[in-house]
């Protein structure tokens, strides 16, 4: 009679234990699952950047929340794949916001070139407003806040500033600034005419690869004697 209540235990014990083996690796499945599915870039630097207050080379992984700053002469561009591609100018500081659907950040200091294929939305925040774009079209959207003010101008696609209750259209080719300018003189951001010419192939190959020659022309300005902000360019925009 002993017996069976022996067994029934020693049974017991062991489907206990094959359902807490699978609790495990139901829970260990989920959060590889959910680490593969993250959003992550890859940055290409030049001069001194810092990811997260560490110093940063290229080719280093960045993900959603990352804050990059760089110093004066530097610049960062974070490819981003299908989603598009985030560049920050000298002296620019970001904190980076991706996920499916929609790029962008919050930008503290400096100027930065958002590109983004059709699909893909634009969100910049500011201390003084909200830069987007819808996504509907291929977006370049320039936000710059290096004069005190925040100016944004759009060179694919329409875009939009909020401030406060007011919201101002960005039409493509155009600028718009919201916020008190500090700097006394400040250069219009050029947006206008930079995609004149370019067949839709080189539009697409612009937005979602990249372009080639600001890249190089970036590490040129870098390595030259005489380097100073102005010689390096984001993205066709000089400051």
């Amino acid at each position: 009679m002993s017996r069976k209540p022996t067994t029934f235990r020693k049974v017991l014990t062991v489907a206990m234990i094959m359902a807490v083996g699978s609790f495990y690796s139901l829970v260990s499945s989920s959060a590889l699952a959910q680490t593969a599915s993250k959003a992550a870039g890859e940055m290409s630097v030049t001069g001194s950047v810092t990811i997260n207050g560490t110093s940063a080379i290229s080719g280093a992984t960045v993900f959603s929340d990352s804050k990059i700053k760089t110093s004066r002469n530097s610049a960062a561009t974070i490819n981003l794949g299908k989603l598009g591609r985030i560049q920050l100018g000298p002296e620019s500081e970001m904190t980076l916001r991706f996920v499916e659907g929609n790029i962008g950040g919050n930008l503290n200091s400096g100027r930065t070139v958002v590109s983004s294929p059709a699909g893909v939305a634009v969100s910049v925040a500011t201390a003084d407003g909200v830069a987007t774009a819808s996504g509907k079209e291929p977006s370049i959207l320039t936000v710059d806040v290096s004069c005190g003010n925040t100016r944004v101008a759009s060179s694919r696609s329409e875009a939009s500033v909020a401030a406060g209750s007011k919201v101002q259209v960005v039409a493509a080719g155009s600028e718009v600034s919201v916020g008190s300018a500090q700097a006394p003189r400040c250069a219009r951001l050029s947006t206008a005419g930079q995609s004149e010419g370019l067949s839709a192939g080189a539009i697409a190959a612009l937005i979602i690869a990249g372009v080639g020659g600001a890249v190089a022309g970036i590490v040129a300005a870098a390595q030259a004697d005489n380097v100073t902000p102005s010689s390096i360019v984001v993205s066709g925009f000089r400051p």
